[in-house]
């Protein structure tokens, strides 16, 4: 009877008597920097930076494409055809349980946000368990979930225009760059296949990993949330390189993607602070698994995805009403801010077209105007502009928002303690 009650200890103990897995709260730091701290720096070798150089922001003429298909938006009907009075511009999610837990909240902010164009609805197409090595296929049951969830919102597979991703393997194994590569090669089949299945989406903005070191399983544990990173930035490194398989220009030849850029880069290596002071608490992670990011969490991205669709230049187009956007001409503006990071006043300069008339803002991460920091009319020669953030600005991240008659740019401002 003894051996018998052993038996059934070792067969079933681990379903009996297993205790709860929690979050590592220990991993506080992993020594990885940020991409967008790193630069023209290496990891394995291997540059950082969001985009090729090193750089964090995107080349020219990777940013002029992205800026005239935000400006060729219109309002779409369920069949995909024009229909100013009473179509919408439908923006969506893409990806697996972090994307959806994430989207979902952010939705509500920005059905709410009084500067959003009335014509946009947001819909959170995200689903639980559905990581980018289980959707490679078309015939996978997700689209069909995609394809209901719009229905649902009284939408179709015609009206999206624009989607938000973020995705990963489950459980990735060996090590890097192999599992990076793998990651990038699942993610090209995913933005073809999105442009398969929802035919009119023109831009797609990629979101990597935020912080897994704090997880306790080995969903999607560091360094590959690190690691993932540097598969986004492959894929649109591609796409900017003329891939033909991720070419979205009809003027090249045959599309099979959209336009690729990176969305919110969210990656902070835990309690490290990132330039920017971004940091990641074990507290914001639910409590079960250190994977999933918990309700403060949440409403973080949330917030981060509402500053980036009111700021970016190929998002701001289409995304703000057009009382606060600018007119539709592709933007070519050379807009500089420095010291960047600031811990007191910064200088800005900029030189759009002689005759144009232009504002340039100050906006916090709420998407609210600190200071309209000057107005004018272009002279034709460089213009200058200083702001010195208020006594009572937080350290963090702010907004310098430029509008012309050749569009809008915005620029990340960093700014820290002046202690």
């Amino acid at each position: 009877m003894r051996l018998l009650r052993i038996v059934i200890a070792v067969a079933f103990g681990s379903l009996l008597a297993r205790p709860a897995i929690s979050s590592n709260c220990a991993g506080t730091s992993t020594g990885m920097i940020p991409l967008t701290d790193l630069g023209t720096g290496l990891y394995h070798g291997v540059q950082g930076g969001l985009y090729p150089g090193g750089s964090n922001h995107r080349p020219f003429s990777h940013d002029s494409a992205g800026i005239q298909l935000a400006q060729s938006f219109a309002p779409l009907d369920t069949l995909g055809n024009s229909a100013p009075t009473n179509g919408r511009i439908v923006l969506i999610s893409i990806g697996m349980s972090n994307c959806t837990m994430e989207f979902s909240h952010f939705v509500p902010i920005a059905m709410a946000d009084a500067q959003r164009n009335p014509r946009v609805k947001v819909i959170d197409c995200a689903l639980g368990g559905q990581s980018a090595d289980r959707i490679l296929s078309l015939s996978a049951a997700y689209w069909d979930t995609v394809r209901t969830r719009l229905r649902g919102q009284g939408s179709s597979p015609m009206q999206p225009q624009a989607v938000w991703i973020k995705e990963a393997d489950a459980s990735p194994s060996g090590g890097f760059p192999a599992a990076t590569d793998s990651l990038l090669r699942n993610l090209g089949t995913l933005v073809r296949n999105i442009k398969t299945v929802l035919p009119n989406v023109k831009l797609a903005y990629l979101t990597s990993r935020i912080y897994a070191g704090y997880a306790s399983s080995t969903l999607n544990p560091e360094p590959y949330a690190y690691e993932s990173g540097f598969a986004v930035k492959e894929l649109v490194a591609a796409q900017i390189a003329g891939v033909d398989s991720l070419n979205f220009d009809p003027g090249q030849r045959a599309v099979h993607a959209p336009w690729l850029s990176w969305g919110p880069y969210l990656w902070a290596d835990g309690l490290t602070s990132r330039s920017d002071g971004l940091t990641w608490a074990c507290s914001e992670f639910v409590s079960s698994d250190g994977t999933h990011p918990a309700n403060s969490a949440r409403d973080k991205i949330a917030d981060s995805l509402l500053v980036f669709f009111k700021a970016d230049a190929s998002t701001r187009p289409w995304f703000v009403a057009a009382t606060l956007a600018a007119p539709s001409a592709t933007a070519t503006l050379d807009f500089t801010a420095s010291p960047n990071p600031t811990q007191g006043a910064v200088d800005i300069s900029f030189m759009p077209r002689a005759g144009e008339r232009w504002w340039l803002d100050a906006v916090d991460v709420s998407g609210r105007r600190l200071a309209r920091i000057a107005a004018g009319v272009a002279s034709g020669a460089r213009e200058h502009a200083r702001w010195s953030p208020p006594g009572a600005a937080r350290p963090g991240v702010y907004w310098l928002v430029l509008g012309t008659g050749s569009g809008v740019r915005a620029q990340r401002l960093v700014v820290l303690d002046p202690r």
